[in-house]
């Protein structure tokens, strides 16, 4: 009975050959391989998705601001193409001159803790001045990204110029550089006698674009310099639902302004200067502004282009460089990491991925808010 038990236990496997252990990882390592992809694909599918519901969020968040406050918030209330036209502008309006547009959409946006502690009456990156005496500065606010503003498909920024960077952009539409200067431009004290730009022909524009000119800036400084507690009232020189003649459903007013350019640095890093300069993937803000926008797109430049000429104040009064940079700059132009094009937010509130391909004609007629133009299928 004892040399029975002792064959049955001598003749029992104890475990796999290494043939059949290697037959189990390769097939392992088959199914993985086929289904990576997949799972990549629905998390991107999933991201995109998000990025979709951020979009549709903000537009609606127009549609209630605008609701509330009868006009649709600017861009800036002065510049005029990739410049600035400041003539004492900064002193006479009730918020600062760059305010983004982004920041009068927060209590829409379940932000309103921001926007109630915000100053309207300096920059974004301001850290002295806070609206309340012992509450938070505006750069102490905006010392982060908000997930409304941020697409998960978008890498984390590269050395990003603010700390509260940002994957959207505001549509400018289209605007010209002419050399000699047209009656029908923008014109301040500060514009070159040699070139002028044309009034911007989208749905976030500046005071400038709107009708502001240098007569009613003068008057308006005089004012200010009279009575010095006096403010111009916010909805000067501002855009309505109505202005936007081709019609909400075809006319662009937000679009994916993702940190992807190429070839790009600079000399602050989430605010505190760096020496030398560093690589950086981008500029878009949802709150800082330190004298220029960073929050625009614009359909002078193709969709998705993330290199070429930066503009720098280096280059004003250089016509070449400047028209240059109008139509070819990254900095202006809409991109998205997403593949082949980007999502962008109609003003009547839906979200459309637009192929990067999309004929340039077609992309500006979609970008201008009065130009009559009949867009068909793109």
């Amino acid at each position: 009975m004892k040399a029975k038990r002792a064959r049955t236990a001598s003749g029992r496997r104890s475990g796999f050959t290494l043939i059949e252990l290697l037959v189990v990882i390769a097939i392992i390592a088959v199914l993985i391989s086929l289904l990576l992809p997949a799972v990549q694909q629905a998390r991107e599918a999933a991201r995109r998705a998000q990025c979709k519901n951020n979009l549709k969020q903000i537009g609606l968040a127009i549609h209630n601001f605008h609701d509330s406050r009868g006009y649709i918030p600017g861009l800036a209330i002065c510049g005029a193409g990739v410049e600035d036209l400041n003539p004492g502008m900064d002193k006479i309006w009730y918020n600062y001159r760059h305010t983004p547009p982004s920041i009068f959409l927060l209590p829409f946006l379940d932000q309103g803790n921001i926007y109630s502690q915000w100053n309207l009456h300096v920059s974004g990156g301001d850290n002295a001045t806070p609206a309340v005496v012992g509450g938070p500065t505006n750069a102490q606010m905006a010392n982060r990204p908000l997930p409304v503003f941020l697409c998960p498909s978008m890498p984390t920024p590269l050395n990003p110029y603010f700390p509260c960077y940002s994957s959207y952009g505001w549509s400018r539409g289209s605007y010209e550089l002419h050399s000699p200067p047209q009656p029908t431009d923008i014109i301040g004290t500060k514009s070159s006698p040699s070139y002028t730009y044309s009034h911007s022909d989208g749905v976030f524009v500046t005071a400038w674009d709107c009708g502001f000119n240098q007569g009613i800036a003068d008057a308006l400084i005089a004012r200010h310099t009279a009575d010095p507690l006096w403010w111009n009232d916010e909805k000067e020189c501002k855009l309505q639902f109505k202005n936007l003649t081709d019609g909400l459903s075809s006319t662009i007013a937000v679009g994916e302004s993702h940190h992807n350019l190429q070839g790009f640095s600079t000399s602050m890093v989430n605010k505190s200067p760096v020496t030398p300069p560093v690589p950086s993937s981008g500029l878009t803000s949802w709150a800082a502004d330190d004298g220029d926008y960073f929050d625009e797109g614009t359909m002078n430049v193709k969709m998705n282009v993330v290199s070429g000429p930066y503009y720098t104040r280096t280059i004003v009064g250089d016509v070449t460089a400047l028209k240059d940079a109008v139509i070819n700059s990254p900095m202006y132009s809409f991109r998205s990491t997403h593949t082949g094009g980007g999502h962008f937010l109609f003003c009547d509130g839906t979200v459309r991925f637009v192929s990067q391909s999309i004929d340039m004609g077609v992309y500006k007629a979609l970008g201008s808010r009065a130009g009559g133009e009949v867009v068909g299928d793109f």
